[in-house]
């Protein structure tokens, strides 16, 4: 669909989890999001399309973009581990405290106590009026010795140093 809106073939890459892209300054990491095969532990079925996060390393600063991850994310080990070796400072975590698709709030907690994250940045609030939650909210549920919260205003931007 890319390249049928102008995007040359030349231009896109297709990633799995375990890639490691170059771009520009930029070293980009593919993780799961949704493990391919579901969690059937947990009655979460393989998902239709493929779910990837992301560790990008500015050099000075390794980001972690959740994606869309499973609710169950926190409890799997083998999710956990590849972006932990990888040893992000900030991490951006899709959650939602009632809709059950992504991590609630403590799962998404202990994701970024588990992940050893420095700050860790909610995500996914305010993107649509009947599925919006309070950042705030989100934010008092980190432990005091834990990532520190960074919570980015709707539609706004900040320059982080870890």
């Amino acid at each position: 669909r890319i390249i049928e809106n102008g995007v040359s073939e030349d231009k896109v890459s297709t990633v799995t989890a375990g890639d490691r892209t170059l771009f520009q300054d930029l070293t980009i990491h593919a993780v799961w999001a949704k493990p391919p095969e579901g969690a059937p532990d947990d009655n979460i079925s393989p998902p239709d399309v493929t779910h990837l996060g992301y560790v990008v390393d500015t050099g000075h600063v390794r980001i972690y973009i959740s994606g869309d991850p499973i609710n169950t994310f926190a409890k799997y080990e083998s999710l956990l581990k590849p972006i932990r070796d990888l040893q992000p400072d900030i991490g951006l975590l899709t959650n939602h405290p009632t809709e059950g698709e992504f991590p609630f709030f403590d799962g998404s907690i202990k994701m970024a106590v588990e992940l050893g994250l420095k700050t860790a940045v909610p995500a996914h609030y305010s993107c649509f009026v009947e599925r919006d939650y309070d950042p705030q909210e989100w934010a008092r549920h980190l432990p005091a010795d834990g990532p520190k919260p960074l919570i980015i205003g709707y539609d706004e931007s900040v320059i982080y140093s870890p």
